[in-house]
């Protein structure tokens, strides 16, 4: 009777744990799914989670192929987003939480107890005792802890989404510091051979005894600071591959892909659409959702809260117990209650309101700071399409043209070498603020893209980037 009684109550519980789990499973493939259709909509790009399945085979065989290519700012950002294992084990939250979900609908595993009691020394055991004891307050709890579970899977499929796009986003910035280095590399080459070129017939001049000694010197000088700038740039645009390399996900022979060639930075024709940026921004704001979905996931914790500080517990079980070997067995039900004499839920309650608070104040912030990134992105824009414009109608013609004439001054012995060498600067630092002006620009057409994909921008276009800081000549603030 014992057993059978057991097992009724076991399989009782069991049932209604089966029920409230419903049809909730480990895998978390429908959850990834869902973030992937999310990518490919806001972004245009593909993402896979390798787990050694067929489709996971032929995202490898897709990687390959994209290196084998020259690569591009699109085919490049592809391979990033199917290859680069920190984004690999970000799929892994998604798993994490759909456990979470799993767990939450489950029954808390039963005690059971055994005593036995030898009131004689030496005999043999005479009380035997056995119960079972179920956390039956538990299965109502079930519904409300679900709740939570399920919510939090929703803030971590928002997570996963945003940090695809982040990285989508940090791949372009990278390759387009890459491409902008390797540019600065051609103007410095460009600059090295003219250098040298000048002082080549510098020297010839000083061995014909038709020049200076000081002028010897400097046409000498301008070709050292020529080969120490190029030097600097090659450095520059070794350290932005390798960036480019790390947001990839690439190693050993995979690291000698090239860029398409003669891929360089432009302004280009097709301009982006600015009108009503904040309110796309707004609609389409990942960080909103996140933070929208956190107050979902706190309210449903305070309700949970609630119930569990009204009965925060009740066992129910079943004792069978002996008396003696000779004696009958006896069952009968147990009860347990913990009563809230000391601890009634109040400090919990009150930390949840308090969480929800703050919730609602970030969400408010976060309003704010997309409202802000969309106008600040879209000064961004115009200003920088503004200064490259300025640069290609105006500026580096101008350089040109007097470096043009300083030459033909100098040629006819009309001006000195210095007056020379400072058109050529002029001219060489034009074209790096040049190459700066594209780059910022690009930065910020990325950024708009970030925005409009749902994710706040981290930092901004900045005057002198990395890449042409590194490149820039020793005296180029001065002669």
């Amino acid at each position: 009777m014992m057993k059978t009684t057991s097992f009724k109550v076991l399989a009782l519980l069991g049932l209604a744990s089966l029920t409230l789990t419903g049809c909730t499973t480990l895998s978390a493939e429908l959850a990834f799914d869902e973030v992937a259709a999310t990518v490919a909509e806001r972004t245009g790009q593909r993402i896979e989670w390798d787990t050694g399945s067929e489709d996971d085979l032929a995202a490898r065989a897709a990687v390959d192929q994209l290196l084998r290519r020259p690569l591009t700012l699109k085919s490049a950002t592809q391979i990033a987003l199917l290859n680069n294992r920190s984004l690999q084990a970000t799929y892994a939250e998604l798993g994490i939480a759909q456990a979470g979900l799993v767990q939450a609908g489950l029954l808390r595993n039963p005690a059971f107890d055994v005593s036995i009691i030898d009131p004689v020394e030496g005999g043999l055991p005479v009380n035997l005792a056995f119960g079972v004891v179920f956390q039956f307050i538990d299965a109502l709890y079930i519904p409300l802890r679900r709740r939570v579970a399920a919510s939090k899977l929703e803030e971590a499929k928002i997570a996963v989404t945003s940090q695809v796009i982040d990285h989508a986003a940090m791949t372009q910035q990278a390759f387009v510091d890459y491409v902008a280095a390797r540019q600065l590399v051609g103007l410095f080459r460009q600059v090295e051979k003219s250098a040298r070129a000048s002082f080549e017939a510098a020297k010839a001049l000083r061995e014909a005894g038709n020049t200076t000694a000081l002028d010897f010197e400097r046409q000498q000088s301008l070709l050292t600071q020529a080969k120490l700038d190029l030097a600097a740039a090659e450095a520059a645009q070794i350290e932005a591959r390798e960036r480019v390399n790390q947001a990839l996900g690439l190693t050993g022979k995979q690291t000698r892909w090239r860029a398409l060639p003669g891929y360089i930075l432009t302004l280009p024709k097709k301009r982006l659409r600015l009108a009503g940026m904040e309110r796309r921004a707004v609609e389409k704001s990942l960080d909103l959702a996140a933070v929208r979905q956190r107050l979902i996931t706190l309210a449903h914790q305070y309700g949970v809260d609630t119930a569990t500080s009204i009965i925060p517990d009740l066992e129910l079980g079943l004792d069978v117990e002996r008396d003696g070997p000779e004696k009958e067995w006896s069952r009968g039900p147990t009860i347990g209650v913990v009563l809230p004499l000391f601890d009634q839920g109040r400090a919990k309650r009150k930390a949840a309101e308090m969480q929800i608070r703050q919730a609602q104040d970030l969400y408010w912030d976060t309003a704010i700071k997309v409202r802000s990134a969309a106008r600040a992105v879209r000064m961004r824009l115009k200003m920088g399409r503004k200064q490259v414009e300025y640069y290609n109608r105006a500026v580096l013609p101008q350089t040109q043209k007097i470096l043009t004439e300083t030459q033909k001054n100098y040629n006819a012995m009309q001006l000195g070498v210095f007056q020379l060498l400072l058109a050529k600067r002029d001219q060489i630092q034009a074209g790096q603020r040049y190459i700066e002006a594209l780059r910022s620009y690009w930065t910020a057409r990325i950024q708009y893209q970030q925005l409009m994909s749902g994710r706040i921008p981290a930092g901004g276009g900045g005057a002198m980037g990395p890449v042409a800081a590194a490149a820039a000549p020793a005296d180029a603030g001065g002669h």
